[in-house]
């Protein structure tokens, strides 16, 4: 018994000790967070933390007579002016979920509860499934919101963006107005470049390594944000509209639709045959080609939203994310922000998983899955070490 008890007491005196090593002490806290990250398992982070503090922000004005949009504040309970806490941004893609899906609340419950305040801004344009330039700004003014807040330290304020909000949050990561003050972003599942990426989902095929053509099928939402897109630059309503008609159903049921030749001579614009020929795109390499004939501002909104394209304002840290079987984004953008990242010294980590479904947790299969959660527990560990 007393051998138990001395046993007992080493345990102890050691369990106390890693937790005021700082190295272990993060290590410790990252895992106890990832199953609430995952949703897989029990969650001991419930059980041995308060629950936040929850706020919903405006951080942008809107139209005229619009409601402005909101943001969802996390706050660890012990967070104040005198006792300020590291903080993440959290930017999503084009998505219907929302700051107030359950998801994102677990995520984001999860984050506060190890104590990093956490803002979650939710933008109308994306919920509807619409990508805009604006977008960019909007990612600044929640940071500009998040890292004036008292309970916030503003040297340790990174930005997680998810999907298309990954590309977002690089490039607002440059703007001139927070790149001092964005200590790390991490993009998980993002485009470096939107050009390869609408490419990719034209020819349900991208890029490999070796310049080869490799297969890919774009998943549903992937088709819909491309065709929305590409209808958007048509000003020409009946043109939109005789497209729309004669494309969309073919594109949203994961078919590629071969050129229409009549349809293309009843087009009056340059811009709609522009899209048609993009649209009907028979290879990689045509649809390649046939992107470089969109209209003039088509081509800028492309330059605009591609980190690739605007790393020379970028000052902070970078961490990659991607699943290799990602059907929403292809795995290589993000080898191709490494590559980018790499020679200016920018990029801290570039993982790969077999993990996800594009940037949500698969059914896991904990035993299984054990190899890919060690990485994402190295990975998510190195951000914990910039905020905590």
């Amino acid at each position: 018994m007393r051998r138990l008890r001395r046993i007992g007491r080493v345990l102890l005196v050691l369990a106390v000790v890693l937790m005021a090593w700082e190295p272990s002490r993060v290590a410790i806290q990252t895992a106890v967070l990832l199953p609430n990250l995952l949703d897989a398992g029990p969650k001991p982070l419930n059980l041995f933390s308060e629950t936040p503090q929850r706020t919903s922000l405006p951080y942008r004005a809107a139209a005229p007579g619009a409601d402005p949009d909101l943001a969802e504040l996390w706050l660890p309970s012990w967070a104040s002016a005198e006792r300020p806490a590291g903080a993440m941004l959290l930017v999503f893609g084009v998505n219907n979920l929302g700051r107030n899906h359950p998801a994102i609340e677990r995520v984001a419950d999860g984050l506060a509860r190890t104590g990093v305040v956490v803002l979650v801004p939710d933008s109308q344009t994306l919920l509807e499934g619409r990508l805009e330039v604006g977008e960019i700004d909007g990612v600044v003014r929640a940071f500009q919101l998040l890292a004036a807040r008292p309970e916030v330290d503003r040297t340790r304020v990174g930005i997680v963006g998810f999907s298309v909000g990954g590309s977002l949050a690089l490039v607002a990561a440059g703007d001139p107005r927070i790149a001092a003050q964005v200590r790390w972003v991490n993009a998980f599942g993002a485009f470096a470049d939107a050009s390869t990426y609408l490419a990719a989902v034209s020819a349900h095929a991208y890029r490999g390594a070796d310049g080869a053509t490799v297969p890919w099928t774009p998943t549903p939402l992937a088709r819909e944000v491309y065709l929305r897109f590409l209808l958007d630059q048509v000003d020409d309503e009946r043109d939109r509209r005789l497209l729309d008609a004669a494309l969309a159903e073919p594109i949203l049921t994961a078919q590629r639709p071969p050129p229409d030749a009549s349809l293309r001579e009843s087009l009056e614009t340059d811009a709609a045959r522009a899209i048609h020929d993009l649209l009907t795109a028979s290879s990689l390499e045509e649809a390649e080609v046939m992107i470089t004939a969109l209209p003039a501002g088509a081509l800028a909104f492309i330059d605009a939203i591609s980190p690739s394209r605007h790393l020379d304002g970028l000052r902070s840290e970078v961490h990659l994310m991607h699943e290799t079987e990602d059907h929403h984004v292809p795995f290589v953008e993000s080898r191709a922000l490494a590559s980018a990242l790499e020679p200016g010294g920018r990029l801290a980590a570039h993982t790969e998983f077999r993990l996800f479904d594009h940037v949500q947790p698969d059914d896991l299969d904990l035993i299984a899955a054990a190899p890919e959660l060690v990485k994402l527990l190295l990975h998510v560990r190195t951000l914990m070490d910039e905020t905590l």
